[in-house]
């Protein structure tokens, strides 16, 4: 068996909740690594080839890694899912800052009705030129197109490692949050709330297709996201008609195309946890940023679905490489002793993570007895 086929069939035992002989481990985080093996951030987002050499050899000095979610990252594709600006390490920012989502008003209460009556792909792509600078045609983006089946193939040829993110998606609720302000579009829910559903439902074909289209290659797994979405910030009302049937049938889709859901939830989902039950069972992995209860989901979710995560950016940054081991051996003992749990940091690896917590998180999955 290669290497490759060793750390897939780990992953996908875990996902399967299957007996497995280690606890895996999925690396996220793709501005720490090449930080950590000495790129800036403006040459981590530009030069492709050595942002996956780090991940590249941060994994063959780092046995304990049995999967990764993204080998390199390029900031002009977060406007596909929140339809904001964006400021690039050595552009915007110096260029060794994170590159940062620059969140404002850019669109109307007007734009709603446009999208309702002229469709959304349309009103998308004049959106993206004229108001927040055409980021999806910047020659990094384009680069990062080209490259990005390249640096997954790497991975698995020189790493051994299987990439879980290799297409994402979201629901309508990123997309007009991002456009609208926070702020804003949370108020359009309760002074309008029959006009952001019409438009959402027009937003929610092309969206779909969209994401289905990354499938077509038939990749190990998909990121769902769940951001604005978390249960938290909505009622369990509101939740059920502005989030939960998108996503629903988002999950369904991806696991019709043969590729393994990755529920990449932000903040608290502990509310509607119970829903995740109608998902099908086993074939979905819960990625957790620290927020939801992990023990709950647990209890919740019993043995219908694997959960990822979720060792807290706090702990990474700022505590000491005995709590970070302390923290990930604690968690193993109460949610995945046997089988279920995949560990990694709670969403990305902050960029000021101790290089001594990062390895007491992975050799810890190592020193575990099954």
């Amino acid at each position: 068996m290669s290497l490759y086929q060793e750390h897939l069939e780990r992953t996908m035992k875990a996902v399967h909740m299957e007996k497995v002989d280690k606890i895996p481990m999925s690396w996220n985080g793709p501005a720490y690594l090449p930080k950590r093996m000495g790129l800036t951030m403006a040459e981590a987002v530009t030069d492709f080839p050595r942002s996956v050499t780090a991940a590249v050899d941060f994994c063959k000095e780092h046995p304990g890694v049995d999967s990764l979610h993204s080998p390199c990252m390029t900031p002009y594709t977060l406007p596909m899912l929140w339809l904001a600006e964006v400021k690039a390490p050595g552009v915007d920012i110096p260029e060794d800052e994170l590159w940062q989502v620059h969140e404002k008003e850019k669109m109307s209460v007007e734009d709603y009705e446009v999208i309702v009556e002229e469709g959304y792909a349309g009103w998308m792509d004049a959106y993206m030129k004229e108001r927040i600078g055409d980021p999806l045609n910047k020659p990094e983006a384009q680069a990062w197109f080209a490259y990005a089946a390249t640096g997954f193939q790497r991975m698995r040829d020189e790493a051994g490692i299987p990439v879980l993110n290799c297409a994402y998606g979201a629901t309508p609720i990123e997309n007009f949050c991002g456009a609208r302000g926070m702020e804003n579009f949370f108020m359009d829910l309760y002074e309008e709330p029959e006009l952001v559903k019409d438009a959402m439902d027009a937003a929610w074909p092309v969206l779909l297709n969209s994401y289905l289209a990354g499938l077509e290659s038939k990749p190990v797994g998909a990121w769902v996201g769940g951001w604005r979405a978390a249960p938290q910030l909505l009622s369990h009302d509101m939740w059920m008609e502005y989030v939960w049937p998108y996503l629903q049938e988002m999950v369904l889709k991806t696991i019709d195309a043969g590729v393994t859901p990755v529920l990449h939830f932000d903040s608290c989902w502990d509310s509607e946890l119970e829903m995740l039950r109608e998902l099908p069972a086993r074939k979905c992995v819960l990625m957790l940023d620290g927020s939801t209860d992990a023990r709950k989901a647990r209890e919740v979710l019993d043995e219908r679905m694997c959960i990822l995560g979720d060792v807290p950016s706090s702990i990474l940054a700022f505590g000491t490489a005995d709590e970070t081991y302390d923290y990930v051996t604690r968690l193993i003992d109460d949610v995945g002793p046997k089988t279920g749990l995949m560990i990694s940091s709670g969403c990305d690896c902050p960029l000021n993570a101790k290089d001594e917590n990062v390895d007491a998180m992975i050799q810890a999955t190592l020193d575990y007895q099954v």
